[in-house]
């Protein structure tokens, strides 16, 4: 369980970091949704564009939410 955040500063960012982070996943799963649409019809540069640009938009997620983890207690930085 995460510890509540005193630092008024600490808490917007965290809030924006998830913001950023819902906003990269919900990009990722039109685009993948985009995908399976493309592959249904047989469209093959359609597809894998549409792939590139969901794993560049979870990519970008992920990284987004490697911020947020807690350092030192598990051999973190």
């Amino acid at each position: 369980m995460n510890a509540p955040i005193r630092n008024p500063d600490q808490a917007a960012i965290q809030a924006l970091t998830f913001e950023t982070i819902a906003e990269a996943a919900g990009i990722a799963e039109t685009y993948a949704r985009t995908a399976v649409d493309m592959a249904m019809i047989g469209d093959s540069r359609g597809m894998n564009y549409a792939l590139r640009q969901a794993a560049m938009a979870i990519a970008s997620a992920a990284d987004a939410a490697a911020t947020l983890r807690p350092t030192g207690s598990r051999g973190g930085a």
